[in-house]
This record gives structure tokens, sequence and C-alpha cells, in this order.
């Protein structure tokens, strides 16, 4: 036997015990989820906020992941989510970064905040806006923070309703832009991009507000 060959046998042994514990970690967490989905409500006072999240969401049809902020991420409806779990108290904050970005010199932007700051009056979502780090672009981010607990019912039905909020607070915001004349909204095609920690992580998805020309205004 080679000493290549010999190196890759050590190596291999010594990591075999890491595969193997790596391996039953994952097999037992998804044995818990399972488990969770089975349990009454009572039962699931005593399941963690996070797992309780978790199995919420994918029963609602997502494909939630953990990042390494220990944030829980996903999609609904086409959109970039995430959830911060507090396990001492069953409160969990949504957050729907980047769904939409103005330039920061554009005319329609101390509208776009008068909007935002009327909508967030009366409504469960709050939307608050924030320049990146090169304060050129200013970024709309949309957040909740609730209660999560079984006792408070249908945690499905709960957890969609929380998160088609958030998508009426974005036409709330669109429609009064369209209303005053002073800016359109256009989509931009989404693209999969690699992803970085923080609120730069959603940025690329971002769906930008631009006020419309005179020119197009008399189209």
């Amino acid at each position: 036997m080679s000493e290549i060959t010999l190196l890759i046998a050590v190596i291999a042994l010594a990591l075999w015990p890491v595969v193997l514990f790596a391996l039953r970690f994952l097999r037992e967490r998804q044995k818990r989820l399972e488990y969770i989905e089975r349990m009454t409500k009572d039962e699931q006072d005593e399941v963690t906020t996070k797992d309780l999240v978790i199995s919420v969401l994918k029963k609602i049809g997502c494909q939630p992941k953990v990042n390494e902020e220990n944030h829980i991420t996903f999609k609904y409806q086409g959109d970039d989510f995430y959830i911060a779990a507090e396990e001492e108290n069953r409160f969990i904050m949504i957050w729907n970064p980047w769904w939409g970005s103005i330039n920061a010199d554009n005319e329609a932007l101390p509208y776009l905040k008068e909007i935002i700051n009327l909508a967030n009056v009366n409504s469960l979502v709050t939307t608050v806006y924030m320049a990146d780090e090169d304060e050129k672009t200013i970024g709309l981010h949309s957040r909740c923070h609730t209660f999560f607990s079984p006792r408070e019912g249908e945690l499905e039905e709960h957890m969609k309703m929380l998160l088609d909020y958030f998508f009426d607070m974005h036409n709330v915001i669109k429609d009064n832009m369209n209303q005053l004349g002073q800016a359109a909204i256009n989509e931009e095609e989404k693209k999969e991009r690699v992803k970085v920690k923080g609120f730069s992580a959603y940025k690329d998805n971002t769906m930008p507000i631009e006020a419309k020309k005179e020119e197009e205004k008399k189209k």
C-alpha cells in the first residue's frame, strides 16, 4: 500500500465518526419535525418556536431552511422571507426584505415615504425604508412581530394570513403611488443569484420603483 493510499485511509477513518454524527443529527431532526406534525396542541407547547415554525411552513408548501444567522429562510408566492424566532416567549419576527427599491435621487421618493408612513398607521405589517451601503438605493422591507403559539388557533391558517398580509401592504403602496400619478412600479425579472449575509442577501431580488417621465404620461 502506497503512502498516499495509507494517508487517504487514515483521513477517511478519522472523518467517519463526524459523518456518522452529522447523518444521525439530520435523521433525528427530521424525525422530530415529523413528530411535531402529529402532536396535539398541548404537546406542541413543549416544542421550540423555531421547530414549530419550520413544521408549519412545510405544511403550507414552503421549503424552509435555517441560515448562518439562525433565521428561518423561505419563499412564499415568489418573494423572499425570513423569520427570527424568540424561544423564550413564543414571539416571531417575520421579514420580507428588499421587496421594492427606489433610487435615492428619484423625485418620487418623498411621496413614497409619505405613503409608507400613512400605510403603517393602520397596518399589521410595517414597512421601513433604508439606504443600502452606498446610499444610492433605498430598499423597502416589511416586517410583522407576532405571538406564535398553538393555543392561538390553527397555525397553518394563521401563518398564511400573516404572509398574505405582506402582499396586501405591497398593493396598498403600489396603488397609492399609481393614483398619485407620481411614479409607476415596474416589475424586474427575478434571477437566482448567490446570497450573502444580512439584508443585502435579498437586494438582488428587489423590485425597482421608478418615476414616470412626462413624455410617458402623455402617451
